[in-house]
């Protein structure tokens, strides 16, 4: 019956499966494989971010929406401007020219009269709605309207420039002014003018204006046509963004996650470090260096208070003790500062590097063989990999396992290299460890970290009074 022991560590779950009575010849992995497999969880702040994202996209759409019509505004007003132009310019040299005469620009009735009727029935044909013409002095000699005629209003700047320079022009009609006081019942108005000529050569000008709402109702009709269009493609895209979007804002949120919680735990290690580090100087180095001190002065207060003659054998003894204290302090300051700092691996070598590390637990009265194949040849990760295992390992055979003896071996596979630690020590209850790493065993947390960031396996194997295993396999890349 397979069972699982997990245990929290800063928010990350360190899994061990494996049996329940543990044996020293089972092996339990402590990198579980499947949970990289796992979907990241969701956060409760991302259904809000991609929301957000939604609305973003939905505003975007309605300025698109809002963008098109006022274009399809603008080119349907255009349009509607160009077409009253080309109108009007259609009815100046093909009806109106043709039929004006002296008579109409003199304001004699009969050239009203046969003015008005070869415009008749026109004016619907061209979409327009009224009619003027204009002598230059301000006089409307003819209109569709019979109650303009014969009237003066001064005429507008563009207007006088029409009739001087020639041209068409064409604007919105301003119905304030009192020359349209007829034409406002007709709404919203284009107005259109443009220089014509009597046979003598007179100038007058031709003023038409035709209904603004064709124009509106093309603007509509434009939108109706490719709104649907846009629209539909963008809300398209939005569907195919919202899952990247979401995958996007997991893979942030995990990211940031995953690196406070590296943080917390480069924080928690830190300090144990510290703490460990000054541990070490004080029951050991300290102590040492303090008892050479002692034998030092000792010896030197023994050689002042001696007789002349007197052989110093005692004394010699004194400094021979006080040199091997000395020498020892050397020593466990050198191990210290390869924990501290760690070798060139680049350049001393994994077995060096590994040599180094046991020289630290030897004053503890622990023998450490050390087995690595002549002419190891690693990537450089892959050796720091090995080595930062192993220094994690034998700290944690110094502080906890009770052992006499370590063997520590480096083997190559087919496809991946094995580093494998053994100590002869107490060994634990692994499910009992793993579930409160705080008690004792954090580096167990440590090495699983270790290994799932560099891709290995890990796998350790132990039992009360049976020792412990710790095996570490690298593919090879």
């Amino acid at each position: 019956m397979r069972g699982e022991a997990m245990s929290h560590d800063n928010g990350t779950t360190l899994i061990a499966t494996g049996a329940h009575s543990l044996g020293a010849s089972e092996w339990v992995d402590l990198v579980d494989r499947s949970s990289a497999a796992r979907p990241q969880p969701r956060l409760p702040t991302v259904g809000r971010v991609v929301g957000r994202f939604v609305v973003a996209n939905l505003i975007a759409v309605a300025l698109l929406i809002a963008g098109s019509m006022w274009a399809s505004g603008a080119a349907a007003r255009d349009e509607a401007i160009a077409e009253a132009r080309h109108a009007t310019d259609q009815l100046a040299m093909l009806v109106v020219e043709p039929s004006l005469d002296e008579r109409l620009a003199a304001g004699d009735p009969a050239g009203v009269a046969a003015m008005d009727t070869m415009l008749k029935g026109r004016l619907a044909a061209a979409d327009l709605v009224r009619v003027k013409i204009w002598n230059p002095d301000g006089t409307i000699v003819y209109s569709d309207e019979p109650r303009l005629i014969g009237r003066h209003f001064d005429l507008q700047e563009d207007e006088l420039d029409a009739l001087r320079t020639g041209g068409t022009r064409a604007e919105l009609s301003d119905l304030n002014r009192p020359e349209n006081q007829y034409e406002r019942s007709f709404g919203e108005l284009l107005e259109v003018y443009r220089k014509i000529e009597t046979p003598a050569g007179q100038p007058m000008l031709l003023e038409t204006y035709s209904s603004y709402k064709d124009a509106v109702d093309r603007q509509i009709d434009i939108w109706v046509k490719f709104a649907p269009i846009s629209v539909g493609v963008l809300l398209a895209l939005l569907a195919m963004q919202l899952p990247l979007a979401h995958r996007m804002v997991v893979q942030l949120r995990a990211t940031a996650r995953e690196r406070e919680l590296l943080q917390a735990r480069a924080l928690d290690a830190s300090t144990e470090e510290r703490r460990r580090i000054a541990g070490s100087l004080h029951d050991g180095i300290v102590q040492d260096v303090s008892a050479a001190a002692l034998l030092v002065a000792g010896a030197a207060d023994r050689l002042r208070d001696r007789p002349a003659g007197d052989p110093p054998t005692d004394v010699a003894d004194d400094l021979d003790q006080a040199s091997r204290a000395l020498r020892d302090s050397a020593g466990s300051l050198r191990s210290l500062l390869v924990e501290i700092y760690p070798p060139n691996l680049e350049r001393a070598g994994l077995s060096s590097a590994l040599a180094d590390l046991a020289v630290r637990l030897r004053p503890r009265g622990i023998d450490v063989r050390i087995s690595v194949p002549e002419g190891l040849n690693l990537p450089l990760d892959t050796a720091t990999l090995l080595f930062r295992t192993a220094q994690e390992a034998l700290l944690n055979v110094a502080k906890h396992a009770g052992a006499r003896n370590v063997r520590v071996v480096v083997r190559q596979g087919p496809g991946s290299v094995v580093l494998e630690i053994t100590d002869d020590g107490n060994g634990f209850e692994l499910p009992a460890t793993v579930s409160s790493p705080r008690t004792g065993h954090l580096g167990l947390s440590v090495l699983a970290d270790l290994a799932a960031a560099g891709g290995a396996t890990l796998s350790i194997r132990t039992a009360r009074r049976a020792g412990t295993s710790v095996r570490l396999e690298v593919p090879r890349p």
